[in-house]
């Protein structure tokens, strides 16, 4: 019986510890789930006028549900315009090296604050959930625009925005051509890689709060509907080193794609780096692709 004191208590032990992890690791991803949907802001700059965009126009937008969001424009002349969407925790100047590439043969480029980021109002941040309408109201106002043809539209997103643009256009038949690169699949599918590392334990936590906070989790599902695209091209871009959004999670996304669609993969290039490593080549997939879908 002496003998198996030790052991009893290395086994009270090991209990306490588990029961502690249990409680911690949801703790632990509770606080992170808020902090997901209260990113802080990153200051806007406004960059100075050069020969791409001599002339941004600052615009304010208000979606259905009655959040401002601010932007810049720079007007088309091709009668073409792209809808640029940032990813999560940035702002509309992580879209600047895109809107030059584009704006350089002739599109017009609409650079949107996402809610909740940059200049934009405070709002929920629910990872495509509610910026969805974001778009919306981006599409509206492109439209509306003299300079452009409504039938010529087309949207580019990284990242969260990549996947905000897909989840868009499936609803949206004004959008004629959707790019996404770096993008998640479903808000589920990002939560189990991103979160995931005790399984359901420290996965659910992160969707419970969420869905808690009001986010339709189960709608932030790009891949369940990409054929409703319906013959709008898709282009995905990612890089083949990308921590964030692995070639699994890419390849999901092709997969679940009707034609037509691309797929360029950039050698070397981690989360967000096309225009760092092959600067050249990613203005030409983007002019190409928005050429053939909105000009012919």
């Amino acid at each position: 019986m002496k003998n198996s004191t030790p052991f009893r208590l290395v086994l009270a032990a090991l209990a306490l510890l588990l029961l502690a992890a249990g409680v911690a690791i949801p703790y632990r991803n509770v606080r992170l789930a808020r902090s997901l949907m209260h990113p802080a802001r990153k200051a806007v700059s406004r960059p100075a006028p050069d020969a791409d965009l001599p002339s941004l126009e600052d615009v304010t937008l208000r979606t259905s549900d009655g959040v401002a969001l601010r932007g810049w424009y720079q007007s088309a002349r091709n009668r073409a315009a792209v809808v640029l969407l940032h990813g999560f925790g940035e702002n509309r100047e992580q879209m600047l090296f895109e809107a030059r590439a584009l704006a350089r043969a002739g599109y017009g480029v609409l650079l949107l604050d996402f809610r909740g980021h940059g200049e934009s109002a405070d709002a929920l941040v629910t990872w495509g959930d509610r910026e969805r309408l974001d778009l919306g109201a981006a599409v509206d106002f492109l439209a509306k625009r003299p300079d452009v043809e409504a039938t010529r539209l087309g949207v580019l997103g990284f990242s969260m925005g990549g996947t905000v643009a897909m989840l868009g256009a499936e609803a949206d038949p004004r959008l004629r051509a959707v790019a996404a690169s770096g993008s998640y699949p479903s808000l589920t599918a990002d939560a189990h890689y991103s979160y995931g590392r005790w399984g359901p334990l420290s996965t659910q936590p992160v969707l419970w709060t969420m869905r808690w906070a009001g986010v339709d989790v189960d709608a932030v599902d790009a891949v369940s509907h990409l054929c409703q695209l319906g013959g709008r091209p898709l282009l995905l871009i990612n890089g083949d080193v990308d921590p964030y959004a692995p070639a699994f999670l890419q390849d999901t996304i092709f997969q679940a794609a009707c034609e037509p669609k691309s797929y360029w993969v950039v050698p070397g290039a981690k989360h967000g780096e096309y225009a760092v490593k092959a600067p050249a080549e990613y203005a030409k997939h983007l002019r190409d692709f928005f050429d053939a879908a909105l000009l012919r």
